[in-house]
């Protein structure tokens, strides 16, 4: 198994933050040290040919590789657990109140998520092993040409409206948002682990097409559930895993170093009971593989910048702003884009970075090509970066503001954003020492 010491591990992140020569901000590594490439190395590890085009990002570097290069042993699981950032998780605490087994310390490697550093991103490239540049996936919210909409991708539904997944009817497939199918459609079996509230949504049934969905309630339910799959007579080759409740804790509440410390013990739980409840030799041939989409940054309601409330944008907007609050995608009105950059130079806070998405979208920021017949119309003219605790938002006319206001945010390319950890090893050996889940 691949290990790395501290220093290697600072040598990495230097690397993986350098400038990219032409845009002056980190490009994800897409090459080989970012999230779609674990799916590459997995597919490869479990013998899997993947059918049709476009091919598959390379597997992870071979320093990087948990499997370096060789087929499993046993059934992988891919773990992601959302908002688990590597700053967060590698950042110094005492001792007494580290919650990261030593075992867990000597493994962990950073890698890059993808861009912009977003849940429906990131899960669509792990799950097609391909950058967003490809599969066309590229923000939250996301201007859809051949629906005529901007969407909300979690749900699927145009912005403003309330109903999940009102975009989704009998003719809807997922080959109208993402432009690559997963790799579970492509020939690589798999059973999905995820929150049962989320089975059967568009988005769902997009990120997971060809595998079969299990769904879980609670941490122990997850834990079981993941015993029962690997116990089976025949477990599958592969389960992709989800865990969504830091993510959650930490919008509501702001990137907290104990919400790390917590999230992580429970998650240390969950595979410690796992492992118990299966047989050891199935404990100690199954590989798991963790990562995430993204970490998290502090944001504050006074630095937020309300683009439907500045009225200098808004006569230059073609339609309301797109990507993230901590990415944002402007497209400008015909004749328009000199005064539409203007603007937002005359109003956003310093630190911002305001690019030209054409440079940026040639230097490699969302990939390699081949690209989505409509990266272009779905990315627009221009791409807003901003420094933490600022953030963008955009309300429609007529529909009443947030319920609460959220305290941390991802999208953007600051460092507690972009790297993300990686961790593998066995089952047995990852789940060793966990207390029982209660």
């Amino acid at each position: 198994m691949v290990r790395s010491s501290r220093r290697d591990a600072g040598n990495e992140l230097a690397s993986l933050l350098s400038p990219h020569p032409k845009l002056g901000i980190p490009v994800p590594a897409y090459e080989g040290r970012s999230l779609p490439n674990v799916t590459s190395s997995v597919a490869r590890a479990l013998g899997q040919e993947v059918s049709g085009d476009p091919p598959l990002l390379p597997p992870l570097d071979g320093d990087l590789d948990p499997f370096e290069g060789r087929r499993a042993e046993g059934p992988i699981v891919v773990l992601l657990v959302d908002g688990l950032g590597w700053t967060a998780l590698t950042e110094p605490v005492p001792s007494q109140e580290d919650s990261v087994p030593s075992e867990w310390r000597a493994r962990l490697r950073p890698i890059t998520s993808v861009f912009p550093t977003t849940t429906t991103v990131a899960l669509t490239s792990l799950s097609t092993a391909e950058p967003p540049s490809r599969h066309g996936v590229v923000g939250h919210r996301m201007f859809l040409p051949s629906f005529g909409v901007i969407a909300e991708l979690l749900y699927m539904s145009p912005i403003g409206v309330k109903q999940p997944d009102a975009l989704v009817n009998s003719e809807w497939s997922p080959s109208m948002v993402s432009g690559v199918p997963s790799v579970f459609r492509r020939g690589v079996p798999a059973v999905a682990l995820s929150r049962d509230r989320f089975e059967g949504t568009g988005f769902t049934r997009m990120i997971y097409d060809g595998a079969a969905f299990t769904g879980f309630s609670t941490a122990a339910d997850f834990a079981h559930l993941l015993a029962e799959v690997l116990g089976r007579a025949e477990p599958p080759k592969l389960v992709y895993a989800y865990w969504d409740e830091l993510d959650v804790v930490q919008h509501l509440r702001g990137p907290r170093p104990e919400f790390t410390r917590f999230e992580v013990a429970q998650v240390h739980r969950i595979l410690g009971a796992a492992a118990r409840r299966l047989d050891p030799r199935t404990a100690r041939r199954t590989t798991v593989v963790l990562t995430s989409d993204h970490g998290q940054v502090p944001t504050e309601r006074k630095d937020n910048v309300e683009i439907d409330a500045a009225p200098t944008i808004l006569p230059h907007l073609l339609r309301p702003p797109t990507g993230d609050r901590r990415a944002g995608f402007f497209t400008a009105r015909p004749g328009h884009l000199a005064a539409l950059s203007a603007a937002l130079e005359g109003r956003l806070p310093p630190g911002h970075r305001v690019l030209s998405m054409p440079k940026a979208i040639s230097a490699g920021l969302f990939g390699p090509p081949p690209f989505h017949p409509e990266l272009d119309e779905r990315l627009g003219d221009l791409l807003v970066l901003l420094p933490s605790p600022a953030g963008l938002t955009y309300r429609l006319p007529g529909t009443p503001p947030r319920a609460r206001f959220l305290a941390g945010a991802h999208g953007g390319l600051e460092p507690a954003e972009l790297i993300v950890p990686l961790l593998a090893g066995s089952l047995s050996d990852l789940g060793r020492a966990a207390p029982p889940v209660s």
